[in-house]
């Protein structure tokens, strides 16, 4: 009877080895499956959608096609000339701006000359003036020695000589 149990048991086993392989594919193929379904009605729902333009299209008359093709060739047309405008209005403009930046240019160049030629004069006047002031404080200089030669030692002596010679009256030494 063991021989007869062992045998059950190993035909259980794969058994249940088999029911599992099975179940794995058949959860695969379920899972195609609904793949399968999701890409039908995709593609259901694009011949639908297709038709209906089809049909919108179809009962669209030419007319209007036309009349939009046409009225977008116009704005087209327009756009292009405008386009045109705004490319002579920028070579004027750039002419414009290339003229006042030279004029500009000149300007500055003659105001740097300018300042130049200041700078000079400037340095030129501080100069002369340095140099007449040089040679004034020794004329100014050799004046005050002549003076104070002149004045100083005989002023004294004079003073005392006419002192002795008119005695100072009391009126004299109170002032």
């Amino acid at each position: 009877m063991n021989l007869s149990l062992d045998t059950i048991l190993t035909n259980a086993r794969e058994l249940v080895s088999r029911l599992r392989r099975d179940d794995t594919t058949a959860d695969t193929a379920v899972s195609q499956a609904q793949y399968v379904q999701e890409r039908i009605l995709s593609m259901k729902q694009y011949g639908d959608d297709l038709a209906e333009l089809n049909d919108i299209s179809s009962h669209r008359p030419k007319t209007a096609i036309l009349y939009n093709i046409q009225k977008e060739n116009r704005l087209i047309k327009q756009l292009q000339k405008e386009n045109e405008e705004l490319k002579q209005l920028v070579i004027e403009h750039r002419s414009v701006l290339e003229k006042i930046m030279y004029k500009y240019r000149q300007d500055i160049q003659q105001l740097i000359l300018m300042n130049k030629e200041e700078t000079k004069a400037i340095n030129i006047f501080n100069t002369s003036l340095a140099q007449s002031t040089i040679g004034k404080p020794a004329i100014l200089q050799t004046t005050n020695i002549i003076s104070q030669e002149n004045s100083s030692p005989s002023f004294p002596r004079i003073t005392s000589d006419l002192n002795t010679i008119i005695p100072p009256t009391q009126q004299d030494m109170s002032s």
